[in-house]
């Protein structure tokens, strides 16, 4: 079951960039982001009291205040510029490019807590940057505005590392699915107060342009549905299993961009995804 579980987390993962594409290109990325965010958190609220309903016991000021960093970072600052790539990226392109973010991990493991990486974990962080060099030499005739979208990407792939380094911390006292419910909790609300300030009698205006539908089936399937999968597979089986099976979401998206926007997939592309993904599998099984 575990291998069955970590499959429909890779395919709901892929799912939600896809379902983003269109809306990146019409509304602006809080907006979006928040839509996202508030889908999950009501659907997450829901479910949590048949498959938890003791999830509030463990919370403390530390972990509201850890999680609230975490809200901010990856669902805010990350999914900001995110979005902002998928304005002017191919979805092919800029999944593998922001799930390089495992090799930040090692960067910050070496940093905070004096973690000397694996060969395993160095051979991936390599296979990582290698991926990267082939998804920059893809597109030869990339426009300036694009390259500022790779830039965008990387951002997101930092963040992402950074949010999921303080995640780790958490995670040794709050259970993972309350973590997943808090942090919509504070991503919503941020996010909410944000676009309020900023776009005032706007609001509703920008929340039409999005595509409704999309945007709540994209939070569902990414912020709810593969994180729940996810968390199964690890209680079903052994994560040398889990990751390398769940780390293939970049593969299902670029399954997905192809057959809905007809996106190029050039050999350059396809071995930058391949790189990307095999690196982070290595670098997750070399800190097991």
């Amino acid at each position: 079951m575990a291998i069955v579980f970590s499959l429909l987390s890779a395919v709901f993962g892929g799912m939600q960039p896809v379902l983003l594409k269109k809306s990146a290109t019409l509304a602006k990325p809080t907006v979006i982001t928040f839509l996202k965010s508030a889908s999950s958190f009501i659907v997450l609220l829901l479910f949590i009291f048949f498959y938890m309903p003791s999830w509030y016991v463990y919370i403390t000021t530390k972990v509201l205040l850890l999680v609230a960093i975490t809200s901010f970072i990856g669902p805010i600052l990350a999914w900001y510029f995110y979005v902002r790539a998928m304005r002017s990226l191919d979805i092919t392109v800029v999944h593998p490019l922001v799930n390089s973010y495992p090799a930040v991990s090692i960067l910050l493991d070496l940093a905070f807590f004096g973690i000397i990486p694996k060969m395993l974990s160095l051979v991936g962080f390599v296979l990582i940057l290698l991926g990267l060099h082939n998804m920059r030499r893809s597109d030869k005739k990339r426009r300036h505005g694009e390259k500022h979208a790779i830039l965008f990407a990387l951002i997101t792939a930092f963040l992402w590392g950074i949010n999921s380094f303080i995640f780790k911390i958490v995670l040794f006292e709050l259970p993972a699915i309350t973590m997943t419910l808090l942090r919509a909790f504070f991503s919503m609300a941020f996010l909410l107060v944000f676009n309020l300030l900023v776009f005032k009698s706007t609001i509703f205006h920008e929340i039409r342009k999005v595509v409704l539908h999309e945007v709540v089936l994209a939070g569902i399937a990414g912020d709810f549905l593969s994180m729940f999968f996810f968390f199964l597979a690890i209680q079903k089986g052994a994560l040398y299993v889990v990751l390398p099976i769940s780390s293939t979401s970049p593969f299902m998206s670029a399954i997905y961009a192809r057959l809905l926007f007809r996106e190029r997939i050039d050999s350059l592309r396809i071995g930058g995804i391949i790189l990307i993904v095999l690196g982070g599998i290595l670098v997750g099984i070399g800190k097991l």
